[in-house]
């Protein structure tokens, strides 16, 4: 490097010295080399993309990326307290949102299956509704086939008048404690001095034991000796005052009557009868349809399920 000396007015001059322009470009490139640079800069910063789209972090990735931004810092100007928090916090929030995103997923899809399987319902509904309809047209020409049927059997009805009706109607409901009539019939005379004729009057209870299989328990409430009937055949009318043998009134509900009588000394068995079985005493009819008379019963015609010549 020269320099040029020149002579002024009070002794000599030295000009200073200038700097080429190669060197000053070469020392400020040789600056930046000396600058601190964060590594994670020329990193691609992971996504992603399953839940998002590929716009945001995931939180593994979140988390890589804070704990390089800490090992990597710069010692000359860390990060400060707040900041940390700050992206910390960050962090709790991503965390939160994906729960959440995943539980209104989840709800979503509930509702979905909901909404699915209420149209079954719906469906099913519909169709049961549909078989009730066709059931009732069913046995509304059922009804009126019956009706139909008694109608024509109205006209041989007349023919069973003195034979032996068999119902199965052998039960009386008692609704309040007041004296009730009914009517058995004799097919033979009673004879008193054969064993111990008598009326029985039970009451039926259904019980469901410990295996499930279910049974009737039948409880005899009032018995009514016949030894002062002795003699009478046929149809004989009863009252009964509703009071069981210890004479305090029954319970309303469903009692059996039933009859035995005139015991066989070689079979050791006695006859019997029940409420609802007889000899047809008369033909009745309303509105067409035949009624039987059975004592103090009156019954529809079908009511009979079978009929015997009285012996």
């Amino acid at each position: 490097m020269s320099s040029t000396t020149a002579t002024g007015l009070n002794g000599n001059y030295q000009q200073p010295q200038t700097t080429s322009n190669t060197s000053r470009s070469s020392g400020t490139e040789s600056a930046k080399e000396n600058e601190w640079k964060n590594p994670l800069d020329d990193k691609e910063i992971p996504k992603d993309e399953s839940t998002t789209g590929g716009n945001s972090l995931s939180n593994e990735a979140f988390m890589r990326l804070f704990l390089e931004q800490l090992k990597n810092q710069d010692p000359t100007a860390p990060m400060e307290t707040q900041e940390i928090l700050t992206q910390t916090a960050q962090l709790t929030q991503v965390e939160a949102q994906e729960k959440m995103k995943a539980a209104m997923e989840k709800m979503t899809s509930a509702m979905e299956s909901m909404q699915e399987t209420n149209e079954k319902t719906i469906e099913a509904q519909e169709k049961m509704i549909e078989s009730q309809k066709k059931m009732l047209e069913s046995l509304g020409l059922l009804s009126d086939s019956i009706q139909d049927s008694n109608i024509l059997s109205g006209y041989n009805a007349i023919g069973v008048i003195g034979k032996i009706a068999e119902t199965g109607l052998n039960t009386i409901t008692l609704e309040k404690n007041e004296t009730t009539k009914f009517s058995l019939y004799f097919d033979e005379p009673i004879d008193a001095s054969k064993g111990d004729p008598k009326i029985t009057i039970v009451t039926k209870k259904v019980t469901t034991g410990s295996d499930g299989k279910e049974s009737e328990e039948k409880t005899i409430v009032k018995e009514i000796s016949l030894k002062d009937y002795d003699g009478q055949s046929g149809w004989i009318d009863f009252e009964w005052d509703t009071k069981d043998s210890g004479g305090s009134y029954v319970k309303a509900g469903d009692y059996t009557i039933s009859a035995e009588y005139n015991l066989d000394a070689t079979t050791n068995k006695y006859l019997s009868t029940e409420l609802g079985r007889g000899e047809v005493q008369s033909v009745l009819y309303d509105k067409g349809v035949p009624y039987l008379k059975l004592g103090e019963m009156v019954i529809p015609i079908t009511y009979a399920h079978t009929f015997q010549p009285k012996s």
